[in-house]
């Protein structure tokens, strides 16, 4: 039986003024696992060539000139609040900070393809992926008194990611790719001119235009002549950037906001509505309520209260895409060869790592507090239409990872650790709402394999600042969701050891080693060859427990949104609201 009891696990937490980070939701249009072909290597579904699609042609709704007031939000609120984008994970920036500060890459919000955004053109000019140069749009205002965007702003914006004070997802990255040090980078991205940038890498990237798009991390453009002027106090009291909304103000904590108003004749998206605001509501119950009230137009909804909205005349809104994978993360599964590295964790004995996986009713899970919207996930971080897909992991799937508690239980005694103590980690993120009753319905199953589970309630944010970034996460397990990115990205975050890793799961040191073949291949084959062995290697440790694929989903009131169409391929937030139209526009 699952533990449905909800257990409120609000707050969030706040940039601070000095620049440290204060730790204190219709059917699935994603395929099933077990149907897809692999695309033939070399395919690129997600990512995509800087030549313009069809989709990017406005649909009827938007020649509309129609214009609301306020369209406001009721969201899970962020793991940080923040508009210094550097200063927390990927999500974070893309819910707050995309809204008023543009990408280089724009991601297409029918088919999530990357396409020319403040950047109009790339290419890789040495053939080893080591050099690439980046065109620029021209005459891109920012907001305010502050100019015109140009090539000054690029290197600088890519600066703050890899400062002292940096924690975004990317820094590791960035410092890997461009300098451990402020002077290094600049030496390594040149303005050629006003509006061409070299990046010069310290090692091969053959996906550049992914790297600095939205779907990487937390690269987005600001304006160099802001801070020259004001210092970091004008990012923290009035940031400007190019996007189509322009930040206007913010109240921190549960119950605060952050306050956006229309960007006039933006360059790519006028928005609809005159005002955007985002309201901070971790309690499901209350943003149901909100909706149905009319406090809000849009709101995040868990899907077992999805009966409710539509009862009260809402409508259910799918992603284009498979927005979100979720999974359990078993902690201190560290490589050999890392300073983490503790031979005594249970979860280093693939028997143990078996059973938990066996344990888990994935379709209990479904249906009961998804309503039957997820489809298969093998492994965690890859997708039938990704390179590096491999069928027979879909095909294996039930032998290997079905339930069988009785199983469970015979590998757990055979082990010798029958009764261990884990911290199960209670926790919340945005996109998935049913994270927290799914990390207390795995007590129940964990516990009837002869687990001794101990359940802590904790914010995202102190688990990442306390636990998997310090390599802390011996004798954890925590639910997890991802979004639909290239397979290495997903690798890097969970399953790489060195200092560009979160998570570093690494059964096999060989992890590394494809990962880093992966990363460097300008051939399309090799690279699709090191994943799928990557991916092979995880499923055949048990490395992670995947769960499901599921797409995003919120609640709408028809009666004042028109159309809304977003990928979910941005880190699960809700993004492209500049397109959203009002009802009487659609």
């Amino acid at each position: 039986m699952l533990l449905l009891t909800g257990i409120a696990c609000g707050g969030t937490t706040q940039e601070t003024d000095t620049g440290s980070e204060q730790a204190t939701i219709a059917p699935d249009t994603g395929s099933s696992a077990g149907s897809d072909q692999p695309p033939q290597p070399g395919s690129t579904s997600i990512i995509s060539t800087a030549t313009p699609s069809a989709t990017n042609t406005p649909s009827a709704a938007q020649q509309s000139e129609s214009v609301g007031g306020r369209l406001s939000m009721a969201v899970t609120p962020p793991v940080q609040e923040l508009v210094r984008g550097w200063l927390g994970t990927t999500t974070s920036a893309n819910a707050q900070v995309r809204m008023f500060s543009d990408p280089l890459v724009h991601t297409d919000r029918f088919d999530g393809s990357l396409q020319p955004g403040l950047a109009t053109d790339w290419e890789i000019t040495k053939a080893d992926g080591t050099q690439w140069v980046f065109r620029l749009r021209e005459n891109i205002p920012f907001h305010g008194d502050w100019g015109e965007f140009t090539a000054h702003d690029v290197p600088h914006s890519a600066a703050l990611i890899i400062g002292e004070e940096a924690i975004a997802t990317d820094t590791g990255l960035f410092r890997g790719l461009f300098g451990q040090t402020e002077d290094e980078l600049l030496q390594n991205i040149r303005v050629i001119d006003d509006y061409t940038v070299e990046f010069n890498l310290l090692r091969p990237e053959a996906s550049m235009e992914f790297v600095v798009s939205a779907q990487q991390g937390n690269y987005f453009i600001y304006s160099k002549a802001q801070w020259d002027a004001e210092g970091e106090r004008g990012y923290i009291d009035k940031p400007v950037g190019n996007g189509p909304w322009q930040y206007e103000s913010r109240q921190l904590g549960v119950g605060g906001n952050i306050l956006y108003s229309q960007v006039s004749d933006h360059w790519r998206q006028t928005p609809f509505w005159s005002e955007l605001e985002q309201i901070n509501t971790p309690e499901p119950a209350t943003r149901l309520a909100n909706l149905l009230t009319g406090q809000v137009q849009i709101a995040e909804i868990n899907r077992d209260h999805h009966t409710d909205a539509i009862n009260g005349g809402m409508t259910i809104v799918n992603s284009q895409l498979p927005s979100i994978q979720v999974a359990f993360i078993m902690g201190g599964i560290y490589s050999p060869l890392s300073p983490f590295h503790d031979p005594s964790d249970p979860h280093l004995d693939v028997r143990v790592r078996e059973a938990i996986n066996r344990a888990i009713n994935r379709e209990e899970i479904n249906q009961e507090l998804f309503s039957g919207f997820g489809s298969d996930h093998p492994v965690w971080g890859f997708h039938p239409s990704l390179p590096g897909w491999n069928p027979r992991w879909a095909e294996e799937f039930d032998d290997k990872y079905g339930f069988d508690p009785d199983r469970a239980r015979d590998l757990i005694t055979a082990s010798g650790h029958e009764g261990y103590p884990l911290k199960l980690i209670i926790t919340q993120l945005s996109g998935v709402p049913e994270m927290i009753p799914m990390a207390e319905a795995a007590i129940t199953y964990l516990e009837d394999i002869g687990i001794d589970v101990q359940a802590e309630e904790m914010e995202w944010a102190r688990f990442r600042a306390d636990f998997y970034r310090p390599g802390k996460t011996h004798g954890t397990i925590s639910p997890i969701r991802g979004t639909l990115r290239p397979a290495e990205v997903t690798l890097r975050f969970y399953n790489v050891s060195g200092p560009e890793g979160f998570q570093r799961i690494v059964p096999d040191p060989e992890l590394d080693t494809l990962y880093q073949e992966a990363i460097t291949a300008v051939d399309p084959q090799i690279k699709y060859d090191a994943l799928q062995r990557a991916g092979d290697l995880k499923f055949d440790l048990y490395s992670e427990v995947p769960i499901v694929w599921l797409p995003g989903q919120i609640g709408v009131n028809p009666q004042e949104v028109g159309e809304f169409v977003w990928p979910g391929n941005i880190n699960t937030a809700i993004t492209h609201t500049e397109y959203i139209t009002t009802a009487d526009g659609q």
